[in-house]
């Protein structure tokens, strides 16, 4: 057996009290390294990384739990150094949950880090767009493509959507189709689907719509197609793509929307019930979804 000399037990102590006084620093002044460009040390002490926290949002995003994913945002804003995509994110989902003053701050604190990204011009225009604030989405678009004049989306989700919903067919018939010369793409695609649709062409929009889902498994045209064999009085087609669309990609208010519409003309009244309530709890500010609800409900 060894005994343990003056010096051995000395360099025990120090060794014992370094670690004590660490472990004191790390908890003091883990709020405080922020400002001394620590930043990345202090995410390792985290209980979630932030890749670990940016997963866990887009879990809650993409189950329609919008309240628990912004929370979980507003923790990354604190610890990340790239503001700007936590801000562009936080815009994406309160838009989606019908919160548009939100939505539009957060665009703009994005704007004030990067005011030449055309895309954050793009997206502030969807967001124009859904809040009927048309004037607004068509200068926001504009000023995207002054920033980037060969962005297909701009033409396409942008001025084209704009202008269908706007009753201007003719006009968005030629974004859409400038856009899809520019790039065939899968969004392209969707996109003359919904216009043929608009303009009564329903061979040519479900060519469209499938085309797009065979480019991309996962294209939200399925949301098109419902509504395509909706219009078309096929309703049984209907039920099928708009639940392969939550199955595939993701909750969306619209698609329970469609779908609930749906049920109704199956007869299916507690199944529509049921899609109308989920469609007003993930977008609790559209009075079309509330109206539906209380029709069906009387």
């Amino acid at each position: 057996m060894h005994e343990f000399n003056g010096k051995t037990q000395y360099k025990i102590f120090f060794f014992i009290l370094i670690f004590i006084l660490l472990g004191f620093l790390i908890v003091k002044l883990q709020p405080k390294w922020k400002n001394f460009g620590l930043i990345g040390i202090s995410n390792l002490i985290q209980k979630d990384s932030e890749p670990d926290l940016r997963d866990k949002a887009e879990k809650y995003f993409n189950s329609g739990d919008y309240a628990t994913a912004i929370d979980i945002y507003q923790k990354i804003l604190k610890i990340t150094l790239d503001k700007k995509s936590a801000y562009l994110r936080l815009a994406h989902i309160y838009r989606y949950w019908g919160k548009y003053e939100d939505s539009e701050a957060m665009f703009k604190k994005a704007l004030e880090i990067d005011p030449k990204d055309d895309a954050t011009y793009t997206d502030l225009g969807k967001l124009y767009r859904n809040w009927n604030k048309y004037d607004e989405a068509e200068k926001a678009f504009k000023k995207a493509l002054e920033l980037k004049p060969d962005n297909d989306q701009t033409y396409s989700y942008g001025l084209g959507y704009l202008y269908r919903d706007m009753g201007r067919k003719a006009e968005a018939l030629k974004m859409f189709q400038k856009a899809f010369e520019m790039n065939p793409s899968d969004y392209n695609y969707m996109a003359m689907g919904d216009i043929y649709r608009d303009l009564g062409k329903y061979d040519d929009s479900e060519k469209m719509f499938k085309k797009s889902i065979e480019l991309n498994p996962k294209s939200e045209a399925y949301l098109g197609l419902g509504w395509l064999y909706f219009d078309m009085g096929k309703y049984d087609q209907a039920e099928t793509v708009l639940k392969q669309f939550l199955e595939k990609i993701r909750e969306k208010a619209e698609v329970y929307y469609v779908l609930g519409q749906t049920y109704v003309k199956l007869g299916k009244i507690d199944e529509a019930k049921k899609a109308l309530k989920r469609a007003v709890e993930l977008n609790p500010e559209n009075q079309n979804f509330q109206n539906a609800l209380k029709i069906i409900t009387n």
